[in-house]
């Protein structure tokens, strides 16, 4: 079954402070970004985005999950949320992929 448009953004509006957004926006640079993030997040929260971007990456790349899973150690049903999203979420992770396309590369690759 898939997910409304509207129940996938529905987050949103239940901000307790709306102000958050602009806050992202309003950052100037990779040295604010990293200051805000990390006195906004743990390190196991920065963590886990990371694996998760990593992961969208392997997968839009059309690795399979077995093969990210080998490389990772990330089991299966996270590699399947995680494409969930890529595949049928808001298009924001493809949209950042091919925006720094080139910009990094696949996690693990030399």
């Amino acid at each position: 079954m898939s997910i409304s448009s509207e129940e996938k953004n529905q987050v949103w509006s239940h901000l307790k402070n709306p102000d958050l957004l602009s806050a992202f926006l309003s950052l100037k640079n990779e040295d604010e970004l990293k200051a805000f993030f990390r006195d906004l997040m743990t390190e196991r929260e920065i963590m886990e985005f990371d694996m998760r971007w990593g992961i969208a990456k392997m997968l839009y790349s059309g690795m399979t999950f077995v093969q990210i899973e080998a490389r990772t150690g990330i089991s299966p049903i996270t590699i399947t949320r995680i494409n969930k999203w890529l595949k049928d979420g808001c298009g924001g992770y493809k949209l950042m992929i091919e925006r720094v396309k080139g910009a990094s590369s696949i996690p693990g690759d030399k």
